[in-house]
């Protein structure tokens, strides 16, 4: 018992080091993230040699500098250590819990974004970097210079990008920072991930594909939506009967 509760403590100490090791230095890992993609991009462009219009250059751009508009909007929005309002609609009912004071809240020993929390919140980059990679990787830069069809993947694959590497950095904010409505905004933000999955089969079912690209582009899509699906199986059950999540987001603990 000795030994499982030191081996316990030791892992929230380095998850909790890791969080805030993260957290602190946010700014120079998008930084030199957004260098290292910026010339990635700009080597594949130069690969291709092809001349692009102004709205593919300023797509590329948005995708270097989304997670730092989504870092730097969440920051501007809730400021380190202020204590913010709960959401006046309580939405997670499951368990019996009693409603603290906020300075009970922190007290607590479960209180802070660490321990299973490091994980999530640590993943939310990781999308971004997995979300980004895949639309380099997959996307050819002179889609937005090709066929109808073409510049409609481009654009639409484009667009995916920069608003979710926008949300789930904004989102990393939140919960490093407490704030009350990350549950709901990453709930929200998982289900416009799949709305919009949907939305981009149903724009280049408008166009005709060519027969090799169809059935590509329809297990990307498929796989999009079943990794999104398989996130909220893993973490709304976390979301709704963890205790670090109610103390640290509801300000409850159990009754």
């Amino acid at each position: 018992m000795l030994r499982n509760g030191r081996l316990a403590q030791l892992l929230r100490q380095r998850s909790l080091r890791a969080v805030i090791g993260v957290e602190r230095n946010i700014g120079l890992i998008v930084c030199l993230w957004s260098m290292a993609l910026a010339a990635l991009i700009l080597t594949k462009l130069d690969m291709s040699q092809v001349s692009l219009s102004w709205h593919n250059m300023v797509l590329h751009g948005l995708i270097v500098l989304s997670p730092a508009i989504g870092i730097t909007l969440a920051a501007r929005c809730f400021p380190q250590g202020t204590l913010l309002a709960l959401p006046e609609v309580v939405l997670a009912r499951v368990g019996r819990w009693r409603r603290v004071d906020p300075l009970t809240a922190q007290r607590h020993a479960s209180f802070g974004a660490h321990g299973l929390m490091a994980g999530l919140t640590i993943g939310l980059l990781l999308n971004v970097l997995m979300r980004t990679g895949e639309f380099v990787m997959a996307v050819p830069a002179l889609a937005g210079e090709g066929p109808p069809w073409a510049r409609v993947l481009f654009v639409s694959f484009a667009l995916d990008c920069v608003v979710f590497n926008v949300l789930y950095a904004a989102a990393f904010i939140m919960a490093v920072r407490h704030v009350p409505w990350f549950p709901r905004m990453l709930l929200l933000i998982w289900g416009m991930d799949i709305v919009a999955q949907l939305l981009i089969a149903q724009w280049l079912s408008s166009v005709a594909l060519p027969h090799q690209v169809a059935p590509a582009l329809s297990m990307l899509l498929t796989g999009n939506i079943q990794k999104t699906l398989i996130s909220m199986a893993l973490w709304l059950p976390y979301l709704l009967l963890s205790e670090r999540v109610n103390v640290t987001y509801r300000r409850r603990i159990r009754a």
